[in-house]
């Protein structure tokens, strides 16, 4: 530790310094002592308890603080906010994740200003299953999952709603008469617009499965756009530009500079994994299959693609980090050893600002287990509105044998019944996110004794 003359000295070194700096980075540091790491690294504690840690080149990488500590990208930005009632993340494409576990074993989690889930675990027979009552812009939804172990971790995999008669599953596997031309509604709305130079339906199809190929890709680009138009991102910081604006990235992370778009080799590859898809549910509807095919260990094989289904932010094999986001497509490399957390995969498309095409990521297995539940969760509800649908709006008649037996509910459908007033939840949430953020930054750069300039 640097005696008082020498830990002031160093203090204004580096407050001249970070006066050029961007985000939090230009906030200047209050008087305190100060410890020089081997790395270069410093520690500075100042009065009331207040613990900051910076880089060696006097960015800052988190601030602590009685019972909540924040940490911060390179770049000056928020990175992680934990209080004792909150969990805020913030992504490098500016998203925000906030995770509250609530008094009654709830867990609330905010993914935009009008966006998230709230979580309960609960018994039904001899099973346990954990249900999520979603909010979105275009509707209340839930989904149910059981959990299972896996290599030492706990993971879940979704629960379909219903399970319809094999002669349906046979109708939408196998193709089509001929190919049929279809209009989907959403051609002209600000999402597809958007993404166009990524995602480009099928001009024609022909079979279902290739018509839920469009419609799960299609959905969670939806899906993706809202919560984009939704995010609540706070800077903290009236200076700090919106995410977008922010010029090139910061140091140590890399982002495409254009679009690599689902290509039509690729879109197959998804189409395949679809298929497949219908063959497990055909096979778990009939009862000769187990209902574990949506664990991961099916999926863990060289090739096999997963579409991203939450913005992550994940590393490369050259320690450098970018971001996922909902829609983006990776391809596994190899089996993870038994004994890893990961996997590593290859970005195989990807949207502009999002890990370039091409590099090699490692992404945790729960997350994988999130895309494959994402993936039979969008099948479930296309599954659904093709049944709904066959015989209208362009699309062929399935045979009367594959949709006169009714869809036979795979749990208590009480089960699925979504929990009420979670938007209003998720909207006091977000207020009790910004008060926290901006208590802490009162507390970590208010108006306390700065080192002298």
């Amino acid at each position: 530790m640097l005696n008082h003359s020498g830990a002031q000295a160093l203090l204004h070194e580096v407050n001249t310094a970070r006066s050029g700096m961007q985000g939090f980075n230009r906030k200047p540091l209050p008087s305190g002592d100060v410890s020089v790491h081997p790395n270069g690294h410093l520690t500075v504690n100042a009065v009331g308890g207040r613990q900051y840690e910076l880089r060696g080149n006097g960015t800052l990488a988190s601030f602590r603080s009685g019972g909540q500590s924040a940490s911060f990208h390179a770049n000056g930005r928020v990175s992680a906010v934990h209080t004792p009632n909150l969990d805020i993340r913030h992504g490098l494409n500016g998203g925000r994740t906030v995770v509250t576990q609530r008094p009654d074993k709830t867990v609330l989690v905010g993914t935009g200003a009008k966006t998230g889930y709230l979580e309960r675990t609960g018994v039904a027979g001899d099973r346990t299953f954990i249900h999520r009552t979603y909010v979105s812009e275009r509707a209340t939804y839930t989904r149910v999952f059981t959990t299972y172990s896996y290599h030492g971790m706990a993971l879940e995999h979704f629960v379909p709603a219903f399970y319809y008669a094999p002669e349906f599953y046979g109708w939408a596997y196998y193709p089509w008469g001929a190919p049929i031309p279809y209009a989907w509604a959403w051609t002209g709305d600000p999402w597809y617009g958007f993404y166009s130079p990524y995602f480009s339906p099928y001009a024609v199809y022909p079979s279902g499965n290739a018509w839920l190929t469009d419609y799960f890709l299609a959905r969670t680009l939806q899906d993706a756009y809202q919560q984009q138009m939704s995010m609540a991102y706070v800077g903290n910081d009236a200076d700090t530009p919106p995410a977008e604006d922010a010029g090139p990235p910061p140091e140590g992370t890399v982002a495409a500079e254009t679009w690599s778009p689902i290509t039509p080799e690729l879109k197959a590859a998804i189409a395949d994994e679809v298929q497949h898809q219908l063959a497990y549910e055909n096979a778990a509807a009939s009862g000769t299959l187990p209902a574990n095919v949506g664990e991961l260990p099916s999926a863990l094989k060289p090739n096999h693609v997963f579409v991203v289904a939450n913005s992550l932010d994940v590393t490369t094999t050259d320690e450098q980090t970018c971001a996922l986001s909902p829609g983006d497509v990776l391809r596994l490399t190899a089996a993870p050893p038994d004994d890893s957390p990961v996997a590593d995969l290859r970005v195989a498309s990807s949207k502009r600002a999002d890990c370039p095409a091409g590099v090699q990521v490692s992404v945790s297995l729960q997350d994988l287990q999130d895309m494959q539940n994402n993936m039979r969760a969008q099948l479930d509800a296309g599954l659904q509105e093709l049944r709904t649908r066959q015989g209208n709006g362009g699309l062929p008649a399935a045979p009367q044998s594959a949709v006169a037996p009714p869809p036979r509910p795979v749990m208590d459908s009480a089960l699925f019944a979504p929990d009420a007033n979670v938007a209003g939840m998720l909207e006091t949430q977000q207020q009790e996110a910004k008060q926290a953020e901006s208590g802490l930054v009162q507390t970590a750069f208010g108006s306390q004794p700065l080192a002298k300039q």
